[in-house]
């Protein structure tokens, strides 16, 4: 199972074990809710920090994936030559400031 649906599963399965304790005691309505959701989140602060790591590690993984990705495409540019859109936008930019100062 992916860290993201594990963390949210367990993130889920405790406000609702919360939930159904504060209504077996008898909160009702905006109380209940409110008490689930406060002491769901703290006890998933407690609770929950090894799903929570391996979420972070996985979101890292991920990060550092696109940004070689996007670092290789830039390097493949600058060597074919091409320049993208956006280095054609900002030189065209440059230009013009160029020429009004001027």
């Amino acid at each position: 199972m992916s860290p993201y649906a594990r963390y949210a599963i367990l993130r889920i399965l405790l406000f609702a074990v919360v939930l159904f304790i504060g209504y077996a005691v008898g909160m009702r309505e905006f109380l209940l809710i409110v008490f689930a959701l406060v002491v769901s989140a703290v006890l998933s602060y407690l609770l929950l920090g090894g799903p929570r790591q391996a979420l972070v590690e996985k979101l890292q993984q991920r990060t550092a994936r696109r940004h070689e990705r996007a670092v290789e495409r830039q390097e493949q540019r600058a060597a074919s030559g091409k320049r993208s859109r956006s280095d054609e936008d900002n030189a065209a930019e440059d230009a013009d400031d160029d020429s009004r100062r001027g």
